[in-house]
């Protein structure tokens, strides 16, 4: 057993669900931590096996200049934050390296990867699998920004059902007809249980689709468009933490996992032409696992999930258990 690593840093690039699950788990380890801002080069493509343990593929005009003293524990995510994580294992072997999401080979310079289950990687010693995505949704965090959005939206009829809205995801397309049926089913559901809905879309969510949402809503609803608001006072916490239950689109780990982490019912809109077979891999995992239920036509009826997600938790936990940290 040893006291808590004196210096701990978390490594950030401009991909901000990179950003969200570093500092999810970060913070979830209870402990001061630096951030230390990446930026990239066009070398950063190259395959990782010919740039492991260089710095190759950082702008090294725009990012720090790594030299002693090192850091004792480094979290990065992702596979470029995971090349530079790699360089200063190389530099200082006593760092412990803790990698979210699987980095590409090879894995052994990092002494743990949290990488989800659904996307099948053949454990070693060093990997944790998890269910989904770590995050920074606490409830301490949902009930703050539920205070302060209340003025805006407790007029609305209860229950409040949050309503996350993503969009196209590689090839995977959020048409207009994906869209006017997430309206539908989302209305008829508040609509059945006499309630409203709180809509917020994302930057991925296009103008049409937006559009088209917006238009198609026969329920009392808030509608907050990312693009018009140009992502200010975005009221994704607030709506996690004031609405009684939650949709969101399969199109986005992240999204569907910081709506299981606030312990309410969750439904998800799928189809297979707009979620990936990796994506429905995951959310199948949430649906037996109790956290989440399909959005149907009808028979949706508010539900208990048996615990709230929290893979940063988890994380967390399982680092201070390799590290063997007295805190």
């Amino acid at each position: 057993m040893r006291s808590a690593p004196k210096r701990i840093w978390a490594l950030l690039d401009e991909r901000q669900g990179n950003t969200s699950q570093t500092l999810g788990v970060a913070e979830a380890l209870g402990m001061p931590f630096e951030t230390v801002q990446i930026a990239f080069n066009h070398f950063i493509r190259i395959p990782n096996i010919l740039i492991n343990r260089t710095t190759l593929g950082i702008n090294k005009a725009n990012s720090p200049q790594f030299m002693p003293p090192w850091p004792d524990m480094v979290i990065s995510t992702a596979r470029r934050l995971g090349l530079v994580a790699s360089y200063i294992k190389f530099q200082h072997p006593e760092t412990f390296i803790a990698q979210i999401q699987w980095p590409g080979f090879p894995s052994a310079y990092f002494d743990l990867i949290a990488t989800p289950k659904h996307d099948n990687v053949t454990g070693g010693n060093n990997v944790l699998l998890t269910v989904g995505a770590p995050h920074r949704v606490t409830l301490d965090t949902l009930a703050q920004h539920a205070e302060a959005w209340r003025a805006r939206i407790h007029h609305l009829p209860s229950p409040r059902i949050a309503v996350l809205v993503g969009g196209d995801s590689g090839s995977r397309i959020f048409s207009q007809t994906h869209a006017e049926k997430l309206a539908a089913l989302s209305s008829t559901f508040a609509n059945s249980l006499g309630g409203s809905l709180l809509i917020t879309t994302s930057r991925r969510t296009g103008a049409t689709v937006a559009a088209n949402i917006k238009g198609c809503l026969s329920a009392p609803h808030y509608f907050y468009d990312w693009h018009i608001a140009n992502g200010d006072n975005n009221p994704f916490y607030g709506f996690l933490g004031f609405a009684d239950a939650v949709i969101a689109t399969g199109d986005s780990i992240s999204m569907c996992s910081e709506a299981c982490a606030t312990g309410k019912p969750v439904y998800v809109y799928s189809a297979p032409d707009f979620v990936s077979p990796k994506h429905q891999t995951f959310l199948d995992e949430l649906f037996k696992l109790g956290l989440a239920k399909p959005l149907l036509e009808n028979g949706n009826h508010l539900f208990v999930p048996p615990f709230r997600l929290d893979d940063a938790r988890d994380i967390a936990q399982e680092i201070r258990k390799r590290v063997g940290i007295i805190i």
